[in-house]
């Protein structure tokens, strides 16, 4: 097909003021877009650092809180690690008491080795749960030695001091304990 040519210069001289006219509204529209998509990625890449650190801070509050959960854990193993090393030395205690009702030995051995330093035991009786002793300290500072080492070798159910000199000589002590 053959194209058809307008001989009307009048239109012709129209349609391309027109097209004129109407290129730099396009143009407009497309320089409006573009710098409208510049300032969105401009704005996406600006916000990225405080983006990131807002990522960076939450997963470190994740962690923290997971560590805590740890902590917790943690502290409720050593506690059951507290609790059966007692418990172990309370069965070893319960089988030394159960094998030495006819030999005071191992008692009074173990006794010995809890003592102060300088502490003598004068005299040593078991009966059944109970054991009766008289030990000797050289100084007041040893007889508060020697209680807490009492009362805190898990042997006896109770501790109780006798009346106590408060000068510096030797002291007899005799108590009267009953066994866990």
């Amino acid at each position: 097909m053959r194209e058809k040519k307008e001989f009307n210069f009048a239109q012709r001289w129209i349609d391309e003021l027109s097209r004129k006219n109407q290129s730099p509204s396009v143009l407009k529209s497309q320089v409006f877009t573009w710098i409208i998509g510049s300032l969105l990625l401009l704005g996406v890449v600006g916000s990225t650092p405080w983006l990131w650190e807002y990522k960076v801070r939450r997963d470190i509050r994740l962690v923290e809180d997971k560590i805590s959960n740890l902590r917790e854990i943690a502290n409720q193993v050593n506690e059951l690690k507290a609790l059966k090393t007692k418990a172990e030395g309370q069965e070893q205690l319960q089988s030394l008491m159960q094998n030495s009702t006819h030999d005071p030995a191992p008692i009074l051995d173990k006794l010995k080795s809890i003592l102060p330093v300088g502490s003598i035991v004068n005299s040593f009786s078991l009966q059944e749960n109970t054991v009766t002793l008289s030990i000797s300290v050289p100084t007041p500072v040893d007889v508060a030695r020697l209680w807490t080492s009492l009362r805190d070798s898990g042997m006896f159910q109770m501790v109780d001091m006798p009346t106590v000199l408060l000068q510096d000589q030797a002291q007899t002590l005799n108590f009267n304990l009953t066994l866990k």
